[in-house]
């Protein structure tokens, strides 16, 4: 990403951002930072619940079997988020190769 880009994304100016990579973060709020990280991860898909990133790294075959159409659901959704995701980074891989 470019420092634009994650400037956008974070709610910040360019300037204010490359002062930051010749400086450091130790002088950050945590909010700031906490900014800078989500400016930087794949964009969240729609309708995607809050509190449910955990799950994300767990994989549904690891579990019993989903049982209602909602828990099917919630499954197909955490699959989708997370081949989402793998696109994003791969996308990102060649970018900078």
């Amino acid at each position: 990403m470019t420092i634009e880009e994650v400037a956008a994304g974070a709610g910040v100016e360019p300037a204010w951002l490359e002062k930051v990579e010749r400086n450091g973060t130790h002088d950050l709020l945590y909010s700031e930072i906490c900014n800078l990280v989500r400016a930087t991860q794949p964009p969240r898909p729609e309708r995607w619940d809050e509190g449910y990133e955990h799950d994300l790294t767990l994989h549904p075959h690891g579990h019993p079997a989903p049982r209602t159409p909602s828990e099917r659901e919630y499954w197909d959704r955490i699959e989708a988020v997370q081949a989402a995701i793998q696109q994003w980074y791969q996308r990102g891989r060649r970018a900078s190769a």
